[in-house]
């Protein structure tokens, strides 16, 4: 019965793979007859600088997610990450220190995160809501609501610079989901991030400490954040307090278009990386065929829901961390 089970499982999230392929194949194809400058080598490495900056900061989302946990505020905690690693160059600080102190900025707003939620135990939704909009006002009041601007060729070279003709950028979010795959398959941190989210009770009687997880993985997102908001800040020169508005949702589109299940305990980074790449693929098509931002978000907000209508006809629930 239980092989039955886990085999109906692997078919399971090996459909939802290839519907995600399929549905990348219908894009390319789609786009590159709309506009010939889509399939220039160009164009794919625009693509593929947008989708390092929110491939990264999916993969520590997929695990709060696969975790039984859920965080809408990644898009500021990157926003906070730009205005610190601004004012630290700025002020005339190496690149090598800038990093450091942007990495640290994430990871204290996932420490965050992670204290109000499983420490004092508050609903995971509405902290992360509360936190997203607290988070972009500390991005405005680093800078008086001003964008700073990054100077320092070394820093910038993060998110522009090539090696071996492949931008920086990708060969950091290239490394990240390697190294991700690696924790969810081979350790027991990444088993026990499966195993909490789908069954925090059982996982706690077999002696996992369920919280101290869930806020390890808090902190893990926190640094990715931080990733991400260094690529960003390094690809636009600034720390600009409102970017990475509309990252909130994108990354949890890609987690949810990958597979995973919104009640927990199911996801995989491969999934993630299919995801954020519809989505990127979405985007930029969208973008060269002249299509407006608002009716950009519109479309992305559609693929959410139905994302999550899948979610829930195959048997997921939209009553987990509401």
């Amino acid at each position: 019965m239980k092989q039955k089970t886990k085999l109906a499982a692997k078919m399971g999230d090996m459909s939802s793979l290839l519907t995600v392929i399929c549905a990348l194949l219908v894009e390319i194809i789609l786009f590159s007859l709309l506009n010939k400058n889509f399939v220039k080598l160009s164009n794919f490495m625009s693509i593929g600088l947008y989708a390092a900056i929110v491939g990264c900061i999916s993969c520590s989302v997929t695990f709060v997610n696969i975790s039984g946990m859920i965080d809408i505020s990644v898009g500021s905690q990157i926003a906070v990450v730009g205005m610190v690693a601004a004012l630290v160059s700025s002020s005339g600080q190496s690149w090598a220190v800038t990093v450091l102190a942007a990495l640290g900025a994430g990871v204290l707003c996932g420490a965050i995160n992670g204290f109000f939620i499983t420490v004092l135990k508050l609903n995971a939704f509405i902290t992360s809501i509360a936190t997203m909009q607290t988070f972009r006002g500390l991005a405005f009041l680093l800078s008086d609501g001003m964008s700073i601007t990054i100077s320092d060729a070394a820093y910038k070279f993060i998110g522009r610079g090539y090696v071996l003709g492949v931008p920086m950028s990708l060969w950091i979010m290239a490394l990240s989901y390697i190294i991700f795959h690696l924790i969810s398959k081979y350790t027991v941190f990444g088993r026990n991030v499966y195993l909490i989210g789908g069954n925090p009770q059982a996982s706690f009687l077999s002696g996992i400490k369920v919280n101290g997880m869930r806020f390890k993985i808090y902190l893990l997102n926190g640094l990715m954040a931080g990733i991400s908001g260094v690529l960003l800040s390094a690809q636009t020169g600034a720390g600009i307090p409102a970017a990475a508005a509309n990252y909130n949702m994108t990354a949890l589109s890609a987690v949810i278009l990958g597979g995973a299940a919104l009640t927990g305990g199911k996801g995989t980074i491969f999934g993630t990386f299919l995801g954020s790449m519809v989505l990127a693929v979405l985007q930029n098509g969208m973008t060269m065929n002249s299509i407006g931002s608002y009716w950009q978000d519109i479309v992305i907000g559609l693929v959410l829901i139905l994302s999550i209508s899948i979610d829930a006809i195959k048997g997921g629930s939209l009553k987990r961390k509401l």
